[in-house]
């Protein structure tokens, strides 16, 4: 190779910056989070069946929860004797008997005594005694009675044992009384024996936490494609539980997932910087470039974390995870960058879908995802874009976007096919839907690439080949311009154009780029058309009034004019290489050597074009074919001979100059250039048939301008007039 020393377009810096960025972008598109696929709660109704997709183990927490609950409330409060308890008894004993003494001796009639007790709850009996018995024998009652039930309200009584003693509470009475005097002390004492205990919450508390933790945990065993959901079955929570322990609504990111993601992402990026930096491609020469490839090339990962969950597994064999175009992607960047950044894309793309697949399963809900999944995954949207990249390779027109979109619609089927034949779960009716999953997939993925084509080169300042055959068509606005104002520039240019377009075709240069480029190169000669030999009609020329050095610099004015006219124009910067780069860095050499006839010391800088030189092999091209063109132009000797020692002079003269020193070029290139421009100048100058003087009769019949006959033919009789038919008139 010819280069030595040519700058990186691509840095390591700008690699570096690119890498990361683009690592993060597939992060994101990696991250092991996914929508998901049940928005399931509590007492809905399953609208489908769900099988585990693998066998676990887990404790209900539920279930365990429940019998714990069921042994805690088993459990009996812990009661303790409460003193106060017959403090307080004995106390409303002491306001009743107060109350029936104070109704004893009360200066009413016997029948408004009798209401009042028996409102105390007093027999008729037991009345009757109250009322007939005397003082001091009822005060022996009232002593009876409260020592009972302090008795008995000094023990521990709970509700039975309270029962029991309120029903014998005759049995202590004092045997002294008699059979009236008893009943009405026991009826007195016997409603206000009562339990004696009271609950201990903290006895009680202990004894039920001992209770739960005597219950061992409950363990739910599942086996994989056991039904955790029955269609049109309630959900509860030990079915939510399963779900979860299946990993099917589980929102929790583990951390293992989340570091292979981002392993496979810095791989994945490093790889395609690495590309970059290491190849230097000559589609991509700026930042904008690289932002393009990032976008790209994530957007299609992004859409695939979001829709395969959807469809993944494929339980009923439609093949929707194949139909999404990711094809799109690598085509787009074909078309706007560089074809080999494409397939090294492609298979980055169909690696990390493959990925999201194959290696976070928490997008499965039916069945798991099975390895050949995730092999047709790799092999449809990793291979099967390449057809397509290729095809679509120098598109110029949009039908070799929808062809791409058929090849690779062909290419997924192929494949798609031959993983049929490895399934055991085939089925012909599989045949039908691949052909509609591949064919959705290739046709989106040309019509979306058509689509962005237009717009993603405007916006990331890509020169589409779209630009290129427009700015191609003469009737161009600065291609018309030069037609007009300098014709000698523009038949220059076209000439310059043929010969450079077939040379850069055999080199694998752009072919359509250098003729483009051709076009427009000398396009500031429009600024003073008169100033350039080309357009001069002969005579005295503006240049024998100047000297030399004011020569050159208006010479040298039509790479600076051009570039601004350029400018103006809004020509993709590609074209605008070609007109300081065409030069390069060369001196005006007439001009240069005509001072030195004077000065011999003059500086060379006067004369020299300000460059830079040829960055690329389109450009260098241009460079050969313009100077090539004009040499022998200007040869009075245009032989074969002539012509295959100037090409090779000129080639020559620029090597040795270094003016190709930064280009792609290499020596085999150089050497098919020539041949290819020895070919077609032979072909433009190839020499041509002398033709004789005219004889006596043409000369004659152009003097009385008519038309040749033959002898015969002047001897004929002339035709006799006919009628003309009405459309003739």
């Amino acid at each position: 190779m010819l280069s030595r020393g040519k700058p990186r377009p691509i840095s390591l810096v700008t690699t570096a910056a690119f890498g990361t960025a683009l690592a993060a972008l597939l992060l994101v598109a990696l991250f092991p989070i996914f929508p998901r696929q049940f928005n399931i709660h509590e007492s809905d109704v399953a609208s489908r069946t769900v099988k585990s997709p693998r066998s676990v183990s887990f404790e209900s927490g539920y279930l365990t929860q429940q019998r714990r609950d069921e042994a805690a409330n088993a459990v009996r409060p812990a009661l303790v004797f409460d003193p106060s308890v017959r403090t307080t008894q004995v106390s409303q004993y002491d306001k009743a008997t107060s109350q029936m003494t104070q109704i004893r001796t009360q200066a009413t009639d016997v029948a408004r005594k009798r209401d009042a007790l028996a409102s105390l709850q007093l027999s008729p009996r037991s009345i009757d005694t109250a009322l007939a018995l005397a003082n001091d024998r009822w005060q022996f009652v009232i002593a009876e009675g409260r020592r009972v039930l302090t008795q008995e309200l000094s023990v521990s009584l709970d509700d039975t044992s309270a029962t029991s003693a309120r029903d014998s509470v005759d049995s202590s009475i004092a045997p002294d009384f008699n059979a009236d005097e008893a009943l009405l002390t026991a009826e007195i004492a016997r409603p206000l024996i009562v339990s004696t205990l009271r609950e201990d919450p903290a006895k009680t508390e202990q004894a039920r936490l001992a209770a739960r933790a005597g219950v061992a945990p409950e363990r739910i065993n599942i086996e994989k494609g056991d039904v955790i959901l029955s269609a049109g079955t309630p959900v509860d929570r030990v079915a939510i539980e399963k779900l979860n322990a299946a990993k099917l609504v589980s929102k929790r990111v583990e951390w293992r997932n989340v570091v292979a993601a981002a392993i496979l992402a810095i791989i994945a990026a490093g790889a395609i910087a690495g590309y970059l930096y290491v190849l230097q491609p000559r589609g991509i020469t700026s930042e904008r470039h690289m932002i393009a490839l990032a976008l790209i090339t994530a957007a299609p990962l992004l859409v695939a974390k979001f829709y395969l969950p959807l469809v993944l597994p494929d339980e009923h064999r439609y093949f929707l995870p194949y139909i999404l175009p990711v094809a799109a992607a690598p085509i787009l960047i074909t078309a706007l960058l560089e074809t080999d950044v494409a397939v090294v894309a492609a298979g980055v793309i169909g690696v990390l879908i493959a990925f999201v697949s194959a290696f976070l399963p928490d997008v499965s809900l039916v069945a798991s995802i099975t390895v050949l999944d995730t092999f047709r995954l790799l092999l449809v949207y990793a291979l099967g874009p390449i057809l397509g990249v290729y095809l679509v390779h120098r598109a110029d027109r949009l039908n070799r976007y929808l062809t791409a979109g058929f090849a690779v619609a062909a290419a997924s089927y192929v494949m798609l096919l031959a993983t049929w034949f490895i399934d055991s779960d085939r089925h012909i009716a599989d045949l039908g839907w691949m052909a509609f999953a591949a064919g959705i997939s290739g046709v989106t993925s040309g019509v979306i690439a058509a689509g962005a084509f237009v717009t993603a080169g405007v916006l990331f300042g890509v020169t589409t080949r779209v630009q290129l055959m427009e700015l191609s068509q003469l009737n161009a606005p600065l291609l018309r311009r030069l037609q007009d104002e300098a014709p000698g520039t523009f038949h220059h240019s076209i000439i310059v154009g043929n010969l450079a377009e077939r040379a850069a075709d055999l080199v694998e240069a752009d072919p359509l780029l250098t003729r483009v480029g051709c076009y427009y190169h000398d396009i500031g000669k429009v600024l003073q058309p008169g100033m350039y030999i080309e357009n001069q009609l002969g005579g005295e020329t503006p240049h024998e009034a100047m000297s030399p050095t004011e020569s050159a610099m208006i010479i040298r004015q039509h790479v600076s004019g051009g570039a601004e006219l350029a400018r103006r124009a809004r020509l993709p910067e590609r074209v605008q290489a070609f007109i300081p780069e065409h030069h390069g860095t060369r001196l005006v050499a007439y001009f240069y050597r005509k001072a030195a006839e004077h000065d011999p010391n003059v500086d060379p800088a006067l004369f020299a074009y300000p460059g830079p030189r040829p960055q690329s092999k389109e450009t260098a091209i241009v460079m050969l074919a313009d100077s090539t063109e004009a040499m022998i132009r200007s040869s009075p000797d245009r032989s074969p001979e002539r012509i295959d020692q100037l090409v090779e002079e000129v080639i020559g003269e620029r090597v040795g100059e270094g003016q190709l020193d930064d280009s792609d070029l290499t020596l085999r290139d150089l050497r098919t250039i020539a041949e290819s421009f020895k070919a077609t100048m032979r072909a433009v100058y190839h020499p041509r048939v002398q033709y004789p003087e005219p004889t006596a009769m043409e000369v004659k019949r152009r003097l009385l301008r008519m038309p040749l006959r033959t002898p015969a033919a002047e001897r004929r009789e002339p035709d006799p007039p006919r009628r003309r038919r009405k459309y003739e008139r």
